[in-house]
């Protein structure tokens, strides 16, 4: 499970079930906000003192600079491996990062001795291609596990919005670029959501747990929270994850790529 380190779990779940049952994971901000390692072990004490834990998790570099400021990268590095070795995080990972940064930073950080533990990416039947695909398989071959975010196409997959009734804000502009095309999708999800008696978000859900990837879908209710898990417990079977990759590939508009993935 992912906070925002400005938020308190605690004020949600008991700290002893907390340690118990659940990994905090954070993502740390990348250059311009933070230059050295030693930002980084400072952004780290700050969340952990927020969230009144003793240790993160997993401590994540939110993106890579490639694109625009390659020479920061070994900075940002260093700083995982300073917070890792510290014992400020249980794990490092990253976030998008695309295939050939991914492997650069897991070469780098193995020669540090600190093993490169998740990398997530944005993944949903929605915005699943080929950069994407070899990510999966790069973390397969490394033993690197996927963390799916937008898993429901930021809530496009929930099946609450049509072309006539979308979400205020920026993604309105998104979703009437993409929905109109969804129809195939759509049919498959109720159709398979049906016969499983679960819901269209529970089964998109579960397409990305069918896919090796932890899914880390968005929740501002407690009944959302209760029916993502609905998603746990079962599995789809090879028919159904070939009938909703095939309507998928029939939608002639997919979400845009995340202008900080680099390849």
């Amino acid at each position: 499970m992912e906070f925002d380190s400005c938020v308190n779990p605690l004020n949600i779940i008991g700290q002893k079930r907390l340690q118990k049952d659940i990994v905090i994971a954070t993502k740390f901000a990348a250059y311009p906000w933070r230059l050295t390692p030693g930002q980084f072990l400072n952004a780290c004490n700050a969340s952990i003192d927020r969230m009144q834990i003793e240790q993160i998790g997993i401590g994540q570099l939110h993106w890579s600079t490639a694109n625009y400021a390659p020479l920061q990268e070994k900075a940002l590095w260093d700083g995982l491996v300073a917070m890792h070795d510290k014992g400020l995080v249980r794990a490092v990972g990253v976030s998008n990062y695309g295939p050939k940064q991914l492997v650069k930073i897991y070469d780098y950080l193995k020669t540090r001795g600190v093993p490169l533990c998740t990398a997530q990416v944005q993944f949903s039947l929605l915005s699943v291609g080929e950069d994407q695909l070899e990510i999966k398989n790069i973390c397969d071959s490394l033993g690197i596990r996927l963390i799916a975010y937008s898993p429901l196409g930021l809530g496009m997959l929930t099946g609450k919005y049509t072309p006539s009734n979308l979400p205020r804000g920026p993604r309105a502009f998104l979703f009437r670029q993409i929905l109109p095309g969804l129809d195939p999708l759509f049919s498959s999800l109720e159709e398979i959501a049906q016969k499983r008696s679960k819901t269209i978000p529970q089964v998109a859900i579960n397409w990305c747990i069918c896919k090796g990837t932890i899914p880390i879908p968005g929740v501002k209710t407690v009944k959302q929270a209760e029916e993502n898990l609905g998603a746990l417990g079962w599995r789809l079977s090879s028919q159904e994850l070939l009938q909703l990759e095939y309507a998928a590939r029939e939608s002639p508009q997919k979400m845009i790529q995340n202008i900080f993935q680099t390849r």
